[in-house]
């Protein structure tokens, strides 16, 4: 495997003469620091209940199934401090015996349990059947669940958005569990955006004035991506049960979502074997926002009354484009590495505040993590018309103050650009991810002094979502 020259190339050039192309990630030990890897991703990428739910910038399940492979065996702790969608707990569910996962997003909670829940199969096909018995049916009204929100027709054409206004109260109102309620709820979330008249290519939730969409019928698509959803449940529970069988353990796996966030962890310290996470991204996706018409509809449900509640809670999470706490310098440990004067001034407090969050976040990971226990993140480095910010060494740098130090870090190339946006090819597009290895230890590993290479390259036009 050839380490990443520093050269300007194209992404063709860079596939061709760098990158060591692999089916699978291979085992730690035979991985080298700072090797860059081409993943073939001809594996299918949203098996189980992976595929249940759209999110922006989702890492791929291969990530946590190699770091659980590499660092878990079936009595061991996982955490996901920034659980996303639940793919980390997905992937637990099948060979240790206890997962955890927070997140500030309540969307993205109901979105993982949805994923996570075990459920009585029969009686969610039967739900179903008794849902679609009335499909085609409309109720009428404009108006959308959360206050504050101007002009749904905007958004929806009239007949979808009365079809939509018919589902959401048959899920509502028929008698079912509160997780047979949570699977139905995040089917119908999983279909607004591609029901709607907004973008279904970009992250941003946008109606475009020049690309005008044809959306399907409600309707259809709800009953495929129930179909879709139900699927993914079966393969879950077959593959808990086959974990379960070949471990003959006394207790089935769990994963549970946890109150609290990444900087505030309800677990006692020395008690967690391995995290693995993707951290949002520096300046690059408005979680929440991304979700905009999915809270219009379920934001009430989900505690979010409002458009103003909603615009406050996208400013308190880490990575937040807007953050409530403004901090006017990075913090001291990569103040030589991050100059607030070299940032643009309306990325400055978005960039500063991301890391004094994940600063506050390594201190409380740290504290959780036994000894000799492995943290693993991936991040890409942010970029923009600026140039590239090294977020892997500044992430670094953050976590050995708390004894996470830099056991070995690699890098692939991500095929698939789901956070594209056309800004000509510049601002937050992620072309290589991160995979960082870090080890609690008060031992010096080495790394410390090694910046990982930065990228240098450039995006086609082809690749960019238009």
């Amino acid at each position: 495997m050839s380490n990443l020259a520093e050269n300007t190339e194209s992404v063709a050039e860079l596939e061709q003469d760098q990158l060591s192309n692999v089916d699978t990630f291979p085992d730690f030990d035979s991985i080298n620091h700072g090797d860059l890897l081409g993943l073939s991703l001809s594996t299918n990428t949203t098996p189980l209940t992976h595929g249940m739910h759209r999110f922006a910038a989702k890492y791929i399940p291969q990530v946590p199934r190699w770091a659980i492979s590499q660092f878990c065996d079936e009595h061991s702790i996982v955490v996901d401090p920034f659980m996303g969608s639940g793919t980390t707990l997905v992937e637990s569910l099948q060979s240790v015996k206890s997962a955890y996962g927070l997140d500030i997003d309540p969307l993205a909670k109901l979105i993982t349990k949805a994923k996570i829940n075990p459920y009585n199969i029969d009686n969610i096909q039967s739900l179903t059947k008794k849902i679609l018995k009335y499909k085609g049916k409309r109720s009428e009204g404009d108006e959308l669940p959360m206050s504050g929100v101007e002009n749904p027709l905007h958004w929806f054409s009239r007949e979808n958005k009365e079809k939509l206004n018919f589902i959401f109260e048959k899920i509502n109102t028929f008698q079912m569990s509160q997780s047979e309620k949570e699977f139905f709820l995040c089917a119908f979330s999983s279909v607004l955006r591609w029901v709607s008249n907004a973008d279904d290519q970009s992250q941003k939730t946008y109606v475009s004035g020049t690309l005008k969409k044809s959306p399907p019928d409600a309707w259809e698509v709800f009953e495929r991506f129930v179909d879709r959803s139900i699927q993914g449940i079966k393969e879950l529970d077959s593959t808990r049960s086959q974990a379960s069988q070949a471990s003959q353990a006394s207790q089935a796996s769990q994963a549970k979502i946890l109150d609290g966030d990444a900087l505030s962890i309800p677990l006692s310290n020395n008690s967690v074997d391995l995290i693995v996470t993707s951290p949002p991204y520096v300046d690059s996706v408005d979680y929440m926002y991304n979700f905009m018409l999915e809270y219009f509809w379920l934001g009430p449900s989900l505690g979010v009354e409002s458009r103003s509640k909603f615009n406050e809670m996208r400013r308190q999470s880490v990575g937040s484009k807007n953050p409530s706490i403004k901090n006017e310098m990075p913090p001291a440990a990569i103040s030589t590495m991050v100059c607030p004067s070299e940032i643009p001034s309306y990325r400055k407090s978005a960039v500063i505040g991301y890391f004094h969050g994940m600063e506050e976040h390594f201190k409380e990971a740290s504290r959780v993590l036994k000894t000799n226990a492995r943290y693993v993140l991936v991040v890409g480095n942010s970029q923009s018309a600026n140039g590239i910010m090294p977020v892997h060494d500044c992430l670094t740098k953050l976590a050995a103050q708390f004894d996470l130090k830099l056991e070995k870090a690699f890098a692939y190339r991500i095929r698939r650009h789901y956070m594209k946006f056309p800004r000509k090819g510049r601002g937050g597009i992620i072309l290589m991810d991160w995979i960082i290895v870090l080890k609690k230890t008060k031992k010096n590993l080495g790394r410390e002094s090694q910046p990982l290479p930065i990228p240098n390259i450039r995006i086609g036009d082809h690749e960019v979502a238009h």
